[in-house]
């Protein structure tokens, strides 16, 4: 991601000219905006009287309102501060959509409904309009008017019973997975929907629901057996359910991911472990996995990986072709070798906030690169920009 020090530079991403309204709040919303902008739209964000993204983690930033979670996901952002309760402010964000591409909302419908924002009024007023809404359960279900978070998705959609069947743990997954998850949803809904635009000029309502976002991801692999009626096996995918499915501790304190799928990779991994006779066993020559068999050969390879050290299992498990991937802590990402070799973490200078990390977009375009070219603003810092252009044009 090219990465500029100043904010008034136009974009040049593949959505150059495509003018995005954020009314979303804390991550999936803006989220999904972030990415639009980082492609080059001009994402307009209306400042809700409080978003708690602004305060999270709390007192971890140097000035009130631009906490660490805020400012990774709203990048590229004008932000402008509006009260669309009042009728002025809902008549000035209708000035801004008059020429609006998307409207991005997280707002449970019935609220949209309450401010006149719901999506039939919007259509009528902006045909041209791409209306995306995202909630955490469908508007037109029996669970429509419930509230969620993150922790409510993954015990819905099975993520939590996974973790159970697992590990015997209720524990949520240790970070925002069906906020982030439902994001990128959106954002492809939204990208689908701006290519029907650019051909027919016609909006139209993109409608996700996060559970639905969350269920549709976690059953690919978990559906198995179920997939079959009268059901085949049972659900869930086997060795992702076990103990076995873990990284190998290392004689030096560290770790290393190199989870066997065949026969053949847990035989070479015995080898490695020391384990020459049971890697001789003739279970690990047949194509076919008996799971028990299979389980078990990968419990004693965790149970004697402290026999190398990391860098002794990388040029192994490097020699025979193996995956695996070194355990980061998450802590010494910024000055991970391979973080550093493609800038996926970069130090810049905010305006307001002094010196900060700012994480790349992961995509490459070779003519249309995303870009950073606009800073995380403080609560309406872009408002008399935005409504002085607006109503001029009015």
């Amino acid at each position: 991601m090219t990465v500029q020090q100043t904010t008034d530079t136009e974009p040049t991403g593949p959505l150059a000219g495509v003018k995005v309204v954020d009314i979303s709040t804390v991550v999936m919303g803006p989220y999904a905006t972030q990415i639009l902008g980082d492609f080059g739209a001009d994402v307009i964000r209306i400042e809700p009287p409080f978003d708690t993204a602004r305060t999270s983690p709390a007192n971890t930033g140097r000035n009130p309102g631009m906490a660490p979670l805020y400012m990774q996901v709203n990048r590229n952002k004008r932000s402008v501060a509006l009260n669309l309760k009042d009728p002025e402010g809902l008549a000035d964000l209708f000035a801004i959509l008059a020429d609006a591409d998307v409207l991005v909302t997280n707002m449970r419908a019935g609220a949209l409904a309450r401010l006149g924002l719901d999506y039939d009024a919007v259509h009528e007023r902006f045909p041209h309009l791409i209306y995306a809404h995202a909630q955490g359960f469908a508007p037109q279900s029996s669970q429509g008017s419930r509230p969620a978070y993150d922790e409510v998705i993954q015990a819905v959609s099975g993520l939590v019973s996974l973790q159970d069947r697992a590990g015997d743990s209720l524990q949520f997954m240790p970070t925002f997975i069906a906020d982030k998850t439902a994001a990128l949803y959106l954002l492809n809904g939204i990208l689908a929907a701006l290519f029907h635009q650019q051909r027919t000029g016609e909006g139209q309502h993109v409608a996700l629901a996060m559970a639905d976002a969350m269920i549709a991801v976690n059953l690919v692999e978990h559906m198995a057996g179920d997939v079959f009626v009268p059901a085949a096996g049972d659900v869930g995918n086997p060795l992702s359910l076990t103990g076995a499915h873990a990284a190998m501790r290392t004689k030096d304190g560290g770790a290393i991911a190199a989870v066997p799928y065949t026969n053949e990779a847990v035989r070479k991994l015995l080898i490695g472990a020391g384990l020459d006779d049971d890697a001789a066993d003739p279970a690990w020559q047949s194509p076919t996995i008996d799971r028990p068999v299979f389980t078990a050969g990968i419990e004693k390879v965790l149970a004697h990986s402290t026999n190398k050290t990391t860098a002794e299992w990388e040029a192994y498990l490097t020699a025979n072709d193996m995956p695996y991937g070194i355990v980061v802590d998450i802590a010494d990402l910024p000055n991970d070798p391979y973080v550093r070799e493609m800038d996926l973490i970069t130090e810049v200078e905010h305006p307001t906030e002094g010196t900060i990390r700012v994480i790349a977009n992961p995509l490459h375009f070779s003519a249309t690169p995303t870009e950073y070219r606009r800073h995380a603003e403080r609560a309406g810092a872009s408002t008399d920009e935005v409504l002085s252009s607006v109503r001029t044009n009015a």
